[in-house]
């Protein structure tokens, strides 16, 4: 067995010059590690940690979510409390002085983090028994901690893995033996609340509100579909929201999804709740009469960014100099500001076009195709001929063709025919279906209930 493909060159060398002293027990040794060194070592993808972490939360609230006390501010709902693994992990790292804490960095594996700790080769044969242990080190990933103790002599003391959002992993040596324990962390799902009205901006009415960007973001795109937040936003308009924050032993390490809000823009009230449909199993966001928040597109293409050029019959070209028809929405951003794909469909066309500059054409079914213009690059995953989802980038604003500053032209077209996409009716995504709308209903009243209590008691505040 090539074993170069599983040991490191410095581990290489000592089981070489083991090979001197003992070569039959180089020979046994070396077999049965090579198979399980080549059973454990991790493939760690190229992606941010950051896409794994989020989704593990995501996945994690959902099934808190199912729970439909998770959603009552008087009954959050609390996972099978354990109240030892915050003092157990602690009792364990304080049992040792001399914790390296590793970085995982893409392409390592076990052999290079117990290699990098300065551990002796002989404990990674060693570690390799411990079944329990090695399972959860599988799949590690850029960006994740592991902390290993040793003592003097280069041998394994401890070792603590955080497996997931919920267990911790540790190994100790006991009686000269490594043991493993999985701890079951405490984690509670608590409803929160925030309402705000806007001075200068979303994100600064948002910001004082107590709200990240994310959470504006979310809060955003929500009612994206109803509310242009480029043009339609105006001082005065209000929102409210009811959202979860996610503890671990009880401090709290992130801000949840949105449970229910309410966005004011210019008078009127634009209400929306978080419920699984029961037959898709798909989490959207509804009104409280069923009808689907998400359209069938976006409203604008490229977030927060102003509108410098609308959709009109005469227009002067800067370049041309010249008055023309000017049958699309000029959206005014910085070089390199990602645009997103309107709606779910194909890329039929990815190039130059003329004075367009780059040019990038989606197809929506038969009736809808969409245009983006002057872009200073393509994303690597939109080429022609293959499908996208909705809000999925397909290229970068740019000044291609002729441009006089960064920007993105965008055509919204019907049947072939040019329609201004700051005013065409957009088709609405599947509401709650007529066998489920009671159901429904029962299960979100209390939750616009609670949003009309926030309401009345910010009104009452402010008067």
């Amino acid at each position: 067995m090539n074993y170069n493909n599983f040991i490191n060159k410095d581990l290489r060398k000592r089981y070489l010059c083991a090979e001197k002293r003992h070569p039959r027990l180089r020979w046994g040794v070396l077999a049965a590690g090579s198979i399980l060194i080549g059973a454990v070592i991790a493939h760690t993808p190229e992606s941010e940690p950051e896409s794994s972490v989020q989704a593990e939360l995501l996945n994690l609230e959902k099934s808190l979510s199912n729970n439909t006390s998770f959603s009552r501010l008087s009954q959050p709902l609390v996972l099978p409390d354990n109240p030892l693994s915050p003092v157990a992990i602690s009792d364990f790292e304080d049992k040792f002085e001399n914790w390296q804490t590793i970085k995982i960095k893409s392409g390592d594996n076990l052999s290079t983090l117990f290699d990098r700790a300065k551990i002796k080769a002989s404990q990674l044969i060693e570690f390799m028994q411990l079944k329990n242990a090695v399972k959860h080190l599988l799949k590690i990933h850029p960006g994740e901690v592991i902390k290993l103790n040793t003592d003097d002599d280069g041998i394994l003391t401890g070792l603590h893995y955080d497996i997931n959002l919920q267990q911790s992993l540790l190994v100790e040596r006991i009686n000269n033996a490594l043991q493993t324990t999985t701890i079951e962390h405490n984690i509670t799902a608590r409803p929160h609340h925030a309402t705000g009205v806007i001075d200068d901006s979303l994100f600064m009415a948002a910001q004082k509100a107590g709200l990240n960007d994310n959470m504006t973001m979310e809060l955003a795109a929500i009612f994206g579909w109803d509310i242009d937040f480029v043009l339609d936003i105006r001082k005065g308009d209000s929102f409210s929201v009811i959202y979860n924050e996610i503890y671990k032993n009880g401090i709290k390490i992130k801000n949840g999804n949105i449970l229910t809000a309410e966005f004011i823009n210019k008078g009127k009230s634009y209400r929306a709740v978080r419920y699984e449909d029961p037959k898709t199993h798909k989490i959207g966001y509804f009104t409280d009469s069923g009808r689907n928040m998400r359209k069938a597109f976006l409203r604008s293409p490229v977030k927060f960014s102003y509108i410098s050029s609308k959709f009109t019959s005469k227009r002067y070209h800067p370049v041309l100099h010249k008055f023309r028809s000017h049958k699309g929405v000029d959206y005014a951003a910085r070089r390199g500001t990602p645009i997103r794909s309107a709606g779910e469909g194909k890329i039929i066309y990815r190039g130059n076009k003329g004075g367009y500059g780059k040019v990038v054409i989606v197809q929506h079914g038969s009736r809808y195709s969409t245009l983006y213009a002057h872009l200073s690059n393509f994303d690597r995953k939109a080429r022609k001929g293959r499908r996208v989802k909705q809000g999925q980038v397909i290229g970068y604003v740019g000044s291609s063709g002729l441009a006089t500053g960064a920007h993105l032209h965008y055509e919204f077209r019907v049947n072939g025919v040019h329609r201004n996409p700051l005013t065409v009716r957009f088709p609405s995504a599947k509401a709650i279906s007529r066998n489920h709308l009671a159901r429904f209903k029962e299960e979100t009243a209390h939750l616009f209930a609670q949003l009309d209590v926030l309401n009345r008691n910010q009104l009452a505040l402010n008067q």
